[in-house]
């Protein structure tokens, strides 16, 4: 029997993103951002050890701007073309929002959360070591569900998410109201992402 998905809300493609180039940019975009949480004693998503880039993400330059990532923009936006025309949207401009990076450190993880107010999150996968964590989905479709004859341990054993295998260089595009997080990172070596808001501007 074949699985049939007739409206995919998931949609993956893949960028060789040149690590060696981009990590020392990472690196320190990510240590000027945990200085800034620790010296306001901020609260994130991300929980034992994980570090993002949310809060300065308005007041420095955003990783998205960079010139390393000057030929990534162009083939984002195709594939977000191609994803706005499969989810039958609107034709409009789209408008990149904000982006952020996320380090996750063996333990760490990113908690429950989801994109208030946008219509295309993307997850760049700059560098994922082995072992170092999947992105799991939240089942959408769970006020559906509470008529059903769930198996006894549906929550408690966390039957409601789903795993999603990454590595480097994928890049997911799912609906910002999708909730999600990560995995912990069990391997020994750290996990960076680069995070992605996309908006329809619309225009009267």
């Amino acid at each position: 029997m074949k699985s049939l998905n007739p409206f995919p809300i998931i949609h993956k493609a893949h960028y060789d993103f040149d690590w060696k180039t981009i990590k020392p940019s990472v690196q320190g975009y990510i240590q000027a951002a945990q200085e800034h949480i620790q010296e306001f004693n901020l609260k994130t998503p991300e929980r034992d050890g994980g570090i993002t880039t949310v809060p300065i993400s308005k007041s420095h330059h955003p990783p998205h701007v960079w010139d390393c990532f000057e030929d990534f923009r162009p083939w984002l936006f195709e594939r977000v073309n191609r994803v706005w025309d499969e989810w039958k949207l609107q034709p409009m401009e789209k408008h990149l929002a904000d982006s952020w990076l996320n380090c996750h450190p063996p333990g760490a993880y990113t908690s429950e959360h989801h994109h208030q107010n946008v219509t295309v999150a993307i997850a760049c996968y700059l560098h994922v070591p082995k072992d170092s964590g999947r992105l799991m989905v939240k089942n959408p479709f769970y006020p559906y569900r509470l008529g059903d004859p769930l198996h006894h341990a549906y929550y408690d054993e966390g039957m409601d998410w789903e795993y999603i295998d990454v590595t480097s260089g994928d890049v997911l595009f799912f609906p910002g109201w999708l909730t999600h997080k990560t995995e912990r990172n069990y391997s020994e070596k750290d996990r960076y992402i680069m995070s992605m808001n996309i908006m329809g501007r619309y225009v009267n």
